[in-house]
């Protein structure tokens, strides 16, 4: 009886192995790009072995289920014994196939982020919400809580009963003794009692911020959905005691250059991070350079720590003066694959996403797949209580991955605001080639041929990623008032860029171009805070105006080479507020989008423009001969109040200007660079400035008697 449960349970992984292998070939034979052609052909031995690694977990599954069936086999057989001995191996086959397939349906329940593309209308989820709303917790609880302990308990006491009495007491006990403590160490901490009364201790800072968020598309800045609700209630109840900024811009529209700015206040031509893979010497030149806030902190005594998503994974590699990363790694190329086999291996997350799991395969805590919205902030929650209980003030970023392309939230948020009558390929996530991305040509053509329902739905899952955003939020502000740290701890909603969805001129992108009504480039940006009373703040303002902002508020120096000015003045009603000169450039160009006009100068796909550096940790870099190319390519942007100027690099060398009036062309589809001269002319010469000279020019200096 044992053989043959053991031959059915292997039988079982073994064709589960086998579809991992097939799965995993087809997945890199159907791509057809550089970094492909370099995984099979310079990684082909780190693939086999990270394939044979994953056996550990075979192995150590086909040990449970032989445990698991092994006790139902033995009552089959008790009730059958006139069947021959190798017909055990076929029930105990098919057992191993039912537990398989029930952990798969509790999957859909309880983590159906792993599922990928997999429709949330198919049958599966129709079984799930069947039963009226009222009963669906009990329902779930006992499908998915009551009967696997059911079904362990009643195997443990096969077992046990087929043990000697000496082992089986010392068996028990050690149960007992065990769950007891881990009962002790779990049990919640009371709350703690205040750390500081405002303003008798240094306050916390804590920048909570998603990916891609725009600044146009949350509750408090007058956004409304078509259908589902409120967006941002959280958010939004949180703002009402916040100063808001309504007009926030990032200098560069990606997010590692885009991070580098705001936690060193410096433009990207300044610390040198310009797009998104650069090489190990530009890494370490731009650490030299950059004085970031969190270094700054971390020397008055502050807990500094960057907690995050596969978006926040840049921190890796440049941690930028925080001490403490916890952070996903997506861009390291060894990883990917890694991550690539794992996923094709779907037992390791359907039985290995648990503490135990993350002990035998430690490397899965930091894959994209693995450290999902709900994982950061339960770590932000943990980290909170160790915080309040060490009294020491902290500086925390806390950045996820929610609002970034392809939109991939959880269920429900991916519903919340979608037609429920959609049945397109962009069902719970926009439907992304990544090979297509990474060396086609034409995108821009195919991005623009969308039929306006597949861009409400696009639209409308971008809306469930802020909602589910906005619940990990208010879980954070929870967890601060919980631990008495709220009064006392200055809070920043904000983002590293936005994202353009389909407006006037404009696809699905962000920081690729200044063509439209520059989204992928606005931001939100409100804090609240120890001793700030709420108000809004209509100004023009940038991203290089945080840190100094945050670091006046904290009472302590900036440092001088910092570019951005402070806000605090104005937060505080003591500093008269104007608009700020905002200077823009494009980061690395995936697409160079036309403007009427003018031919752009040829950059060839990304994985002609990239490599993977085996001595640098396996990263994709930029080749050192496309440097300067990509530089020249960019777009650079400058806007005021009322303008905005737009310089597109020309093949045959030179710049195009384009002039936009923003009042009453906000998709900037009016150039009036003929028909304006007089406002042409200083704008274009404070652009060619900043891009030539390195030099910012404020609104007054552009336009001394006023702008037009």
């Amino acid at each position: 009886m044992l053989a043959g449960t053991i031959a059915g349970t292997g039988l079982f992984l073994a064709i589960q192995f086998g579809r991992a292998l097939w799965r995993l070939a087809q997945s890199t034979g159907g791509m057809d790009t550089k970094f492909s052609q370099v995984a099979r052909d310079e990684y082909q031995s780190f693939l086999i072995g990270q394939n044979l690694l994953v056996l550990a977990a075979y192995a150590l599954l086909w040990i449970v289920a032989v445990l698991l069936v092994l006790p139902a086999v033995s009552l089959w057989k008790g009730r059958f014994p006139g069947e021959r001995r190798g017909s055990v191996a076929l029930p105990a086959f098919l057992l191993t196939l039912a537990i398989h397939g029930y952990f798969m349906f509790r999957l859909v329940h309880s983590r159906p982020y792993f599922l990928g593309n997999a429709d949330f209308g198919q049958w599966y989820y129709r079984i799930l919400e069947a039963p009226p709303l009222a009963w669906q917790p009990w329902i779930h609880g006992a499908l998915f809580l009551v009967l696997p302990w059911s079904v362990l308990a009643a195997a443990s006491v096969w077992w046990l009963r087929l043990m000697r009495p000496r082992w089986r007491a010392g068996l028990v006990a050690g149960a007992v003794v065990a769950t007891a403590a881990g009962s002790l160490l779990q049990s919640e901490a009371p709350a703690v009692e205040k750390q500081a009364a405002a303003g008798q201790a240094p306050p916390n800072i804590i920048i909570i911020a998603s990916d891609s968020l725009r600044g146009d598309r949350l509750g408090y800045s007058g956004y409304r959905p078509t259908r589902g609700g409120e967006v941002s209630p959280r958010i939004d109840a949180w703002a009402r005691d916040a100063v808001r900024f309504e007009r926030c811009y990032t200098p560069i529209a990606s997010t590692l250059e885009s991070a580098c700015t705001v936690m060193s206040s410096s433009y990207p031509h300044t610390h040198g991070i310009r797009q998104m893979y650069p090489r190990r010497e530009e890494v370490e030149a731009a650490e030299a350079k950059m004085r970031p806030i969190a270094q700054v902190l971390a020397e008055k005594g502050y807990d500094t720590a960057a907690i995050g998503d596969w978006c926040a994974g840049y921190y890796e590699m440049m941690p930028m003066g925080f001490r403490d990363v916890s952070v996903s790694t997506f861009e390291n190329f060894r990883t990917y694959m890694s991550q690539a086999v794992i996923m094709a291996h779907f037992v390791v997350p359907l039985y290995f996403d648990n503490p135990v799991g993350y002990r035998i395969f430690p490397q899965i805590t930091s894959f994209a797949s693995f450290v999902t919205p709900e994982v950061v902030t339960r770590r932000v929650e943990e980290k909170l209580g160790a915080q309040a209980a060490s009294g020491r003030p902290f500086f925390w970023h806390v950045f996820y991955s929610c609002n970034h392309l392809p939109y991939a939230s959880a269920d429900p948020y991916c519903r919340m605001f979608t037609d429920p009558d959609y049945r397109g390929k962009n069902s719970t996530q926009v439907k992304f080639d990544i090979n297509e991305f990474i060396s086609g040509t034409g995108l821009e053509d195919k991005l623009s041929a969308l039929p306006e329902s597949e861009i409400e739905q696009i639209r409308a899952l971008y809306d469930g990623c802020t909602r589910q955003f906005d619940d990990c939020f208010g879980r954070i502000v929870e967890a601060l008032k919980k631990n008495g740290l709220a009064d006392n701890t200055i809070i920043v909603v904000t983002s590293d860029h936005g994202d353009d969805l389909y407006e006037p001129g404009v696809t699905l992108t962000h920081g690729l171009g200044f063509n439209g009504a520059d989204h992928c480039s606005h931001m939100p940006l409100a804090i609240s805070g120890p001793g700030i009373a709420p108000m809004t703040l209509p100004e023009q303002v940038r991203s290089i105006d945080i840190a100094p902002t945050l670091l006046e508020l904290a009472g302590v120096e900036r440092p001088a080479v910092w570019e951005g000015k402070s806000l605090a003045g104005w937060m505080r009603g003591v500093e008269d507020s104007a608009d700020l000169t905002f200077y823009g450039e494009t980061s690395l160009p995936f697409i160079l989008f036309r403007v009427p006009g003018v031919e752009r100068p040829y950059l060839p796909p990304m994985d002609e423009l990239t490599t993977v550096d085996r001595t640098y940790n396996h990263q994709f870099v930029l080749k050192p001969e496309w440097d300067d190319p990509v530089i020249t390519a960019k777009q650079r942007c400058l806007r005021t109040r009322h303008w905005k100027v737009v310089a597109t690099p020309r093949k045959e060398g030179g710049r195009h200007y384009g002039l936009f009036h923003l009042a009453t062309d906000p998709d900037c589809r009016r150039d009036l660079a003929a028909e304006r001269p007089e406002v042409l002319a200083p704008m274009k010469a404070a652009l060619e400035r900043w891009i030539d000279c390195r030099e910012e020019t404020p609104v007054r200096g552009i336009f001394p008697g006023g702008e037009p």
